[in-house]
């Protein structure tokens, strides 16, 4: 980040000085104190970083108003994003989706047979992986890292990831389904 000239850093410290009206409004927002922190951090570093798209064409207080708005209703696809993959997760896998894990549920003893078997299967095929299809799957889907910090630790873009995990997929589905064939 270039250096700040010295309206910008005056403005910085404007903007951390707005944190707790930020943090009302994210609180407002989320009906609650869930995410309300992290949704403020996520917006006064949004703030910070494009300090210099701030023009002043309006007042500060209505800029990070907007800017606030942005990083709440992020976060809350996030949560969305993230029950919705948990749900499709849960009624794609066969019983109560814990065979990922080989967990020992109330099942019957060739249920749990099953289970044990599906899931070492299944680390058997993502071992299978290249590497950048196996990193992308192991930190989006079994660590439930959020795509961007996975974007970030890979050196990749939001989208390479996705593209990886969409490929790395369809190569498991392949390689699970040559399996199951046998």
């Amino acid at each position: 980040m270039p250096a700040m000239t010295p309206e910008q850093k005056a403005l910085a410290h404007s903007i951390a000085d707005s944190r707790p009206v930020m943090l009302r409004q994210a609180r407002r927002m989320l009906r609650g104190a869930d995410g309300a922190e992290d949704a403020t951090q996520d917006a006064l570093l949004a703030a910070l970083h494009h300090i210099d798209c701030f023009r002043g064409d309006s007042q500060l207080g209505t800029w990070l108003y907007r800017v606030s708005t942005n990083a709440v209703l992020m976060s809350m696809r996030r949560q969305r994003r993230a029950c919705d993959r948990t749900q499709r997760a849960l009624t794609s896998l066969p019983g109560d989706g814990n065979w990922l894990y080989g967990s020992r549920g109330s099942a019957q003893p060739h249920a749990q047979l099953e289970e044990a078997q599906n899931a070492e299967l299944l680390r058997w095929a993502i071992k299978k992986l290249p590497e950048r299809y196996r990193a992308v799957v192991e930190q989006c889907d079994l660590a439930e890292k959020p795509i961007e910090l996975v974007a970030a630790t890979l050196g990749i873009t939001v989208g390479g990831v996705r593209t990886r995990r969409l490929r790395a997929h369809r190569m498991l589905r392949t390689t699970l389904k040559d399996r199951g064939d046998r």
